[in-house]
């Protein structure tokens, strides 16, 4: 065979040549059934796509791959050290106390780690977070911290918020502050990642492109730094394992969609004290896409993906509407105070809970079950005024057969 008898022509299928003929290899089964995807932000697209948007998404380039971000639960100092030095010893490239250090507590706590290399984030100490007192009280706070700012949207999405509802209030709370009270240093998003796998992708993709264009239109220079953090709230302690395969699914979706640190949490943390095991099995998740999958040599990865691409597109269209809505009423805190966040992420956990009641699996939970089955965690109390409760839905799938 010689290299011309590989220059065989192909014509393009147009559209609609192409869905003619699926529809015949479908064999009467609906096209709309089996080749339509709708996520849980209600954003439906075709499964098949053939062309980029005709908006192409304006990302800022990723440069450098994702840090590997430990987090550590121990309260005391000492001890917090010495974990988060055996963490960095074993992988992990920064590091993230849970407890708020403060004053000599927190020179112990970093000693020996040389943060030009590994960067460290104190809870409550090393970042600001603005709206904090607004959600617990439902008191404004007139903003006058100097210290770098974290934008949360863990809180949100652990009670039942989608990824939409989050992406716009994350944005919405990011303009605030730049407009409001004049911020104009990097800002630090903290953003929940489920198992919605390219969902999740476009939502951190989505993120990139707004912000991205706000800025174009601003004097401000207040780029965002993204800490991923995995989404909990549908881990479950029956077949508790399986949780590793959901934290891994939204690692993958963090590194792909741009993330700059990500971090793990244990897959057992509702239900047992943080224990070494746990904690190695977390990172080495991202240890492993490191090392042998090698995800941080393309960092760009979802550029140029058709699906990704049109999705990204479509989530970053239904924000933009949600942060146009949110603006025209005030903004972020008028938002908030109106309740009218508390009743939209509600209306969220309500419509997730309702897939669950009818097509929507959760394995060891409403599916493929154990044999003995255990009680599942309930939810923490809420802390906050101006939001709703935990949402823990192994637990309430439990209630919901119960019933």
């Amino acid at each position: 065979m010689t290299g011309s008898d590989l220059n065989i022509p192909f014509d393009p299928l147009s559209w609609e040549e192409w869905k003619s003929q699926v529809e015949k290899e479908l064999k009467g089964k609906s096209y709309n059934e089996f080749l339509t995807w709708t996520n849980d932000a209600s954003i439906t697209i075709e499964s098949w796509q053939n062309t980029l948007p005709e908006t192409l998404a304006d990302l800022p380039s990723v440069s450098e791959p994702w840090k590997i971000l430990e987090p550590i639960y121990e309260q005391d100092a000492k001890q917090a050290n010495d974990l988060a030095l055996n963490a960095l010893n074993q992988g992990a490239e920064a590091i993230w106390f849970q407890k708020s250090f403060k004053g000599a507590a927190a020179e112990v706590a970093v000693k020996g780690i040389d943060q030009n290399i590994a960067p460290v984030f104190i809870q409550k100490e090393t970042l600001s977070d603005p709206f904090e007192v607004l959600l617990k009280t439902g008191d404004a706070k007139i903003f006058k911290d100097h210290r770098p700012l974290l934008i949360n949207g863990k809180r949100l999405r652990e009670r039942g918020a989608n990824e939409l509802l989050e992406l716009a209030a994350l944005v919405s709370q990011c303009i605030e502050v730049c407009d409001k009270y004049g911020y104009d240093s990097d800002i630090t998003i903290l953003t929940s990642i489920g198992t919605n796998y390219l969902t999740e992708i476009a939502k951190l993709r989505a993120l990139r492109w707004i912000w991205n264009s706000i800025l174009k239109q601003k004097s401000v220079d207040a780029a965002v730094k993204v800490i991923a953090i995995n989404l909990t709230n549908n881990y479950a302690q029956n077949d508790e394992h399986t949780n590793i395969l959901r934290a891994s699914s939204a690692a993958m979706s963090a590194v792909v969609g741009g993330a700059n640190y990500l971090m793990i949490q244990p897959w057992d943390a509702h239900w047992k004290a943080p224990n070494d095991f746990s904690a190695r099995i977390s990172r080495n998740i991202q240890v492993l896409l490191k090392e042998e999958s090698h995800m941080d040599k393309n960092t760009n990865a979802a550029d140029g993906a058709y699906f990704i691409e049109n999705l990204t597109t479509e989530m970053a269209k239904k924000a933009w509407d949600m942060i146009q809505c949110i603006e025209q009423n005030g903004g972020f805190s008028e938002y908030a105070k109106s309740k009218q966040l508390f009743t939209d992420i509600e209306h969220n956990a309500s419509q997730l809970m309702e897939a669950y009641s009818k097509e929507k699996a959760l394995l060891g939970v409403n599916k493929f079950l154990p044999r003995e089955v255990n009680s599942e965690t309930a939810p923490k109390s809420s802390t906050y005024e101006l939001l709703p409760s935990y949402l823990s839905i192994p637990h309430q799938i439990q209630l919901m057969h119960d019933e």
